[in-house]
């Protein structure tokens, strides 16, 4: 009878000690991350609207890992979870895809309006100069002197150059329309926009992930603009030596340029230059200040 009560106290102990070894398993910081993306997935609207099939998949992959964990079997946890991290990044991927394309043909609409403005102003600018082209030449001949010809002559000329500028405004306004979407200013050069979001790593010129959806309406413009010219320019604040900061800042401008031509812009039209720390439009003395300064700029030529 006591060998058969030592037997079981023995049992019961074992029984114990095996209990303890089996808590659970500290929380996976990998897991918590996954299941943090695809909440986020899930409340954006563009996300769970054109990803939902792999939001889906996604959410079970995560509770097949999840399982898996809890019971310790870490090829399957592993297998779980990547394919729960792929499903995410592929539903994140469609939902920037609708995002972009709703926001390229809403540009298209505005332009489309902008465009026919502009033509309308164009034509009567035209009218008015051949008008007053026609008057004053009929005014030269009445007075029959040189020199009325030369003051009609100029304005003539003056006409034209109104029209001219009111062509070139009409265009400005056109592509401000399209291209609305980017902050920007004017130059004798053209229209310049400003990209300060372009997501480069620090002292990278590798795109970021989101940089190709910030890029999407302007290779679309340049698409339906074949003969249309850009100079890209990258710029950096005063951290660093002037000679690696005019590197980084031409590579930065470089892969802009690559990136607009992997889309099918002919590599003659695009010209990019590293201007560094040289035109700084904001202090560098500040944080704040240095994060405006690091930028690209792209010119739209003609």
């Amino acid at each position: 009878m006591k060998n058969v009560l030592k037997t079981a106290a023995g049992m019961t102990a074992l029984a114990l000690a095996l209990g303890g070894c089996l808590s659970p398993p500290e929380p996976s910081q990998r897991l918590l991350a996954a299941e943090s993306s695809l909440r986020l997935a899930r409340s954006d609207a563009a996300t769970f609207e054109s990803g939902r099939a792999p939001l889906e998949k996604a959410e079970a992959a995560l509770r097949g890992a999840r399982t898996a964990y809890m019971d310790r079997n870490d090829e399957d946890y592993t297998h779980a979870v990547r394919m729960g991290e792929g499903y995410v990044a592929l539903a994140t991927s469609r939902g920037d895809q609708l995002d972009a394309n709703r926001q390229i043909e809403s540009l298209n609409r505005d332009r489309a309006n902008i465009v026919s403005q502009a033509r309308t102003r164009q034509l009567s600018a035209a009218e008015a100069a051949t008008a007053n082209a026609q008057a004053a030449t009929a005014a030269a001949e009445a007075r029959a002197t040189q020199a009325q010809v030369v003051a009609a002559g100029a304005v003539a000329d003056s006409a034209t150059a109104d029209a001219a500028r009111m062509a070139a405004e009409a265009r400005t306004a056109a592509v401000l329309a399209e291209l609305a979407g980017y902050e920007h200013k004017t130059s004798a050069l053209g229209v310049t926009l400003i990209l300060r979001d372009l997501q480069f790593a620090s002292a990278s010129a590798v795109l970021g992930s989101g940089a190709r959806g910030r890029l999407a309406p302007l290779a679309a413009f340049l698409a339906r603009q074949p003969a249309t010219r850009i100079q890209i320019a990258g710029h950096t604040d005063s951290q660093g030596s002037d000679a690696s900061n005019t590197d980084l800042s031409a590579r930065r401008a470089a892969s802009v340029g690559a990136y607009l031509s992997s889309t099918g812009v002919s590599t003659a039209r695009i010209s990019s230059v590293g201007m560094g720390e040289a035109s700084p439009v904001a202090t560098n003395a500040t944080a704040a200040g240095r994060a405006i300064n690091r930028r690209v700029e792209v010119t739209i030529l003609d």
